[in-house]
This record gives C-alpha cells, structure tokens and sequence, in this order.
C-alpha cells in the first residue's frame, strides 16, 4: 500500500472517475436537453433521471465484484472490462438515429449507466486497496473534483459538440474521453499487498451485519441526513432562478460552469483542512456550510443580480464537495478489509438516494410551500446533521475494521 500517490495514479484517478461521469452526465443534463429540443414530453423525461439509481443500488452486486478475482489485477480487471463496456455501448448509440431509434438508444443508455456504476464500485475498491489510509482524503477529493468535471464536459460542453457536430460525432468524442482511461488502466499494476485481504466469499449476510451497534446506526442516521441540506440547495438553484427570470443559458454559465469550477477548487482544499484540524472538526464545519450556504439563498429574492448570484452559488459549491470528500473518506475508513467495495457501495447507496430524495422533495414541496420554507426547512435539517456529526464516534474505527 503507497504512501503517496503517484503523478501517475493521480492523472489515472482523474480520467477514471471523470469518465465515470461523464457519460453519465450526458444523459442526464444533455440528453434530456436534446430529447425536449426533438419534442419529448415533460413527462417521460424524468424516467432519464431513473438512471441514477443504478448508483444507489450498485451494493446488491458490489459482493461478486470483491469476490472474482484477475490475475492482472483483482479491481483492475473489473475496471477494464466495465470501461471496454462503457465505451463500446456509446460507439454503438451513436450508430442509431436519434429520431428513428430512440428506444433503442434509451435502452443502451440504461446498460450503459449500470457499467458505469459497477465501474465505479471496483474503482473505489481499487483506492481502497491501492491507497495508504492517510491519503484516502487526497483520493476522495480527486473523485469529488473529478465528478463535477464529467459534469461539466458530459452535460455543458457534450451539448455543446451535439449541436455543432451532431449526434454520432458526439458520441465518438466523449467515447474517447473513455478510452484514453481504458488505455491509462491497462498499464497500471494493482498493488498485492497481503496487509489487503480481500475475501473469497459471496457475503450478503454483511448489509445487516454492518449496520448493528449504536455507532453503526448514528452513522446510517448522518448518511441520511447529512447530504439533505446541499442537495435541497442544488435542486432548488436552477428553479428558482428560472423564477426570477434568468435565461437557461446564463443559468448554465453561472452554475454549471462557474459554480462547478470553485466547487472543484473547494474540493482539493478539504485534505489540507483534514490534515490540520482533523476528520470531525471539517465534519462539523462542512455541515454548518451547508446551513449557511443553504440560507443565502433567500437573498436572491431581494438582489439577484449576475455578480452577487454567482458569488452565492460559489459559496454553496465550495461547501458541496468538501461535504463529499469528508463522507467519502469516512465511509473508505469504515469499510472492511474483506469487502471494501461492497461495504463503500452499502454506504454510499444510502448517501446517494438520501440526496436524490430531498432534492426531489425540495422542488416538488417548492411549489406547495414556497421557496422560502423550504430553504428554512432544508437548513434546519442541517443544523440536525451537524449536532449528529458532532455526536459521532470516529476515533474507534480503526480498531473495529481491524475485527473484520
């Protein structure tokens, strides 16, 4: 297990995870643009966004992936299959047409996100595995960084190539992207190291097992609630600002653009802080953020002006990705040495479906309660987050993983 990453690894980190969201983020951003533009209703376009859930339920077969191992490489190999996979699945969308195979394509799309998601399970095995516990913090940041860069090239800039090369073009470019991370894997050597023993056995008994004690179910309840406040506040941003009469594309500038790029900054900065002031204080801190970037959003409603907004949605994305990276971490430190990607994933499933339901919520409650409430809602549930942060045991894990 190294001690530091690598230029190497860390340019491979990048790409994999990059590519990861990426094509994610076409379908889920761009896509659905493209779809609305050749006249799908409203209404089938939110089965897109369905596509997520392979992410939240990728622990159900996270076990085989632990278990089936590669002479090349245990995660390795898992990674070079789903990334051919990946990248061979977008060269054979952009074979059919738009307006003659749209069901074909959406089905394509489907197998595609559940490659991605499985690829993202022997990803973090891999970093689990690969990575010395001092430096997972460096390693969450590059996937939190990472994520919102696929973002932005998968749902900006992918929208952006459709509409002045078309469909098939775009589809061969953003496949590259992906294979450039194919290329980069297949001349890594996975680490050996024995201190790692990943187990041989297909153990669905360890979900259960895993959530007993107090400890374990105070962290399923901060899994619950700690992305409930940032996700509220992403969900609500492009709404609301349609409301105050911003065009999409000025939407799309100020937050897709600008916003994900402080947000990937912000992210880096979360190991420094780590390393200085410890796990539990950026636990604490990182939730207050929330709090705090959640509540200045009602200042929109009163100066919504280009400058002031953007500083308030940057303010908001520089507490979203160190949110990720702090929680990522503890969820590495917190999985066992047998099943590292099938307790990441168990974890992180929670994580994910608790900020798809309330950025769900905050929208669709939005237009019941209005905005207001539910930013004043959305930042209490914060407060109630930081009190559990603050609560939580983080010192005894080490030795409990130890018992696993």
């Amino acid at each position: 297990m190294k001690k530091k990453l690598t230029l190497k690894e860390f340019t491979l980190l990048i790409s994999l995870y990059t590519s990861q969201y990426i094509g994610f983020a076409f379908f889920a951003e761009a896509f659905i643009g493209i779809l609305r533009q050749n006249k799908m209703p409203l209404e089938n376009l939110g089965l897109i966004y369905m596509l997520g859930l392979f992410w939240v339920f990728r622990f159900l077969w996270a076990p085989f992936i632990d278990k089936i191992k590669f002479k090349i490489g245990h995660y390795k190999g898992w990674i070079i299959i789903f990334q051919l996979l990946m990248v061979t699945t977008l060269l054979t969308i952009g074979q059919f047409s738009l307006i003659n195979n749209l069901q074909t394509i959406i089905l394509l799309s489907v197998f595609f996100a559940f490659t991605a998601a499985s690829q993202s399970i022997a990803l973090d095995g891999l970093v689990y595995k690969n990575v010395f516990k001092k430096e997972r913090s460096f390693a969450m940041s590059i996937k939190a960084a990472s994520g919102l860069l696929g973002m932005v090239l998968g749902g900006g800039v992918g929208l952006v190539l459709y509409t002045h090369l078309g469909w098939e073009f775009t589809m061969t470019i953003v496949s590259i992207t992906m294979l450039i991370a194919l290329i980069q894997i297949i001349f890594y050597k996975e680490s050996n190291q024995k201190k790692v023993q990943v187990t041989t056995e297909l153990n669905y008994k360890q979900f259960i097992s895993f959530w007993k004690g107090r400890d374990k179910k105070q962290w399923l309840l901060l899994l619950f609630l700690y992305p409930a406040t940032i996700s509220s506040a992403y969900g609500l941003i492009t709404p609301m600002l349609v409301d105050l009469g911003w065009s999409l594309d000025k939407i799309g500038y100020a937050v897709h653009i600008i916003g994900y790029s402080i947000g990937v900054l912000a992210s880096f900065s979360t190991t420094w802080f780590i390393k200085r002031y410890g796990k539990k204080t950026v636990l604490v801190g990182a939730s207050l953020g929330q709090c705090f970037g959640m509540l200045l959003l009602l200042i929109l409603f009163h100066n919504n002006e280009t400058i002031s907004t953007i500083l308030i949605v940057g303010i908001i994305f520089s507490f979203y990705t160190p949110s990720s990276v702090i929680m990522t971490t503890l969820m590495m430190d917190k999985a066992s040495k047998k099943t590292p990607a099938a307790q990441f994933a168990a974890q992180h499933s929670v994580y994910m479906l608790s900020g798809i339901i309330f950025a769900t919520l905050a929208v669709s409650f939005a237009g019941i309660l209005g905005y207001t409430n539910i930013v004043l809602i959305g930042a209490f549930i914060g407060l109630l987050a930081a009190y559990v942060s603050y609560k939580i045991e983080l010192e005894k894990e080490k030795l409990k993983n130890e018992r696993n």
